[in-house]
């Protein structure tokens, strides 16, 4: 195939002379890696090895999953749905410290009440890194699916990837963004060899169907029918056995949850839109009363929506099509937390894949370093309270793929003879 460089001034350079070459990023990853553990080390000494009730303790999100199990095990499915029985759980069980405040109820569909059901069969902490392993696996598999026609999978990519921010938190957290991502990012790796399954991953993307809300519109624009169709029929099948074992009564629960979320986290309080990289919660905090608010998020989801579209009808590319399916998926739904830029990691995979194949400018690898220290801002904005810019990350990424799809379609065909 032949390759043709978006930034021929970059071709033949030694990464290591640039400011940001792989040999850089492995190192600082290998930097933060270390201070993390450094961190996990210090804070396992000052909670007597996360045993002290009077500290928190890693997997505080993974805690609402396990009560959740716990709860339907024990009482039926639909009672997870309950915040004061789940909290009680929690208070019980969780990784919480004993005098905390903090709420967190069970807000998730039926489908996957269903995935979480067989969790409270085994510890909190023990189901916490089974959890976390697989999903990790998961992650770095649909990563390496993503990275598998460059050299980048040969010289350690998983360095960075491992050590991200946002990979971190959600690890720290507990939380199921890698594996949300980890089934769109695995779903487009997989389109060209095996359609049947990548669909398989589609439809199980109903445990949080905010974030697949443009896949059947990428589908459709690629015209990837099979993987449609084994789409549609996997999310069918889920949904109905999730209410055949969990109950219908379930759905009418989850639907309660659905308007607490929107009312306490999407619309009830600033505090929590500084770490919301969403175009609803950059609109209400740059002062747009709510119903401007959502019409703002809704002409961006168009945008997404076009955008997506357009890379998926003008290239068959996995990594350009992963990139912005990824990044437009964040700006799309106008509920995103910063756990959730797991998403932002296939983005910008997909955007490095691509470039190692036909070139990378600098001001690319400046966005690519602002997405993967993004989360650190988004964990830190409530107390520094700064504008919520988390969206405009999004959108340039979703631009860069556009361009690049736009540059070399817009090329002339190169002769056979030339090409290798």
């Amino acid at each position: 195939m032949t390759q043709i460089s978006i930034e021929p001034a970059t071709r033949g350079q030694d990464s290591r002379r640039t400011w940001l070459g792989l040999e850089r990023v492995r190192v600082y990853s290998g930097v933060v890696l270390l201070l993390f553990v450094l961190l996990m080390a210090t804070w396992a000494w000052f909670s007597k090895g996360f045993t002290d009730g009077n500290v928190s303790r890693p997997g505080v999100d993974f805690a609402v999953f396990w009560s959740a199990s716990y709860v339907a095990l024990s009482e039926g499915p639909v009672h997870a749905y309950d915040l004061a029985r789940h909290q009680e759980v929690m208070a019980a069980y969780g990784p919480l410290a004993a005098d905390s405040d903090a709420v967190l109820p069970w807000l998730y569909p039926p489908t996957f009440l269903l995935m979480v059901l067989p969790l409270a069969l085994l510890p909190l902490a023990f189901s916490y890194l089974l959890f976390m392993a697989g999903s990790i696996y998961a992650y770095l598999r649909a990563i390496g699916g993503l990275l598998d026609a460059g050299p980048a999978t040969q010289r350690g990519v998983w360095l960075p990837v491992l050590a991200s921010p946002a990979v971190l938190f959600s690890v720290t957290l507990g939380q199921n963004s890698l594996l949300t991502a980890a089934l769109a990012g695995g779903a487009v790796a997989l389109l060209g060899k095996r359609p049947v399954l990548a669909g398989v991953l589609v439809g199980l993307l109903a445990i949080k169907p905010q974030l697949a809300l443009l896949v059947p519109l990428a589908l459709v624009a690629g015209r990837h029918w099979r993987t449609l169709l084994s789409a549609a029929v996997t999310a069918a099948l889920f949904a109905t056995a999730s209410v055949v074992v969990c109950g219908w009564e379930t759905i009418p629960a989850f639907l309660q949850s659905t308007a607490w979320a929107r009312e306490n986290l999407m619309e009830g309080t600033p505090h929590g839109w500084y770490a919301m990289p969403s175009v609803l919660a950059a609109a209400q905090l740059a002062g747009l009363p709510p119903a401007a608010a959502y019409a703002a998020q809704g002409l961006c989801a168009l945008a997404a929506a076009s955008a997506v579209a357009y890379v998926w009808s003008h290239t068959r590319e996995a990594p350009l099509r992963a990139a912005v399916l990824a990044a437009a998926a964040l700006l799309a739904t106008p509920y995103v937390r910063h756990y959730e830029l797991t998403w932002m990691g296939i983005a910008v995979a997909g955007l490095v894949a691509d470039g190692l194949r036909h070139g990378l400018s600098g001001r690319e690898k400046l966005l690519f370093v602002a997405a993967w220290l993004l989360p650190v801002f988004e964990h830190a904005n409530p107390l520094i309270g700064l504008p919520q810019f988390g969206p405009l990350v999004s959108v340039l990424l979703v631009l860069d793929a556009v361009r690049r799809v736009r540059v070399r379609h817009a090329l002339p065909a190169v002769p056979a003879a030339v090409g290798t």
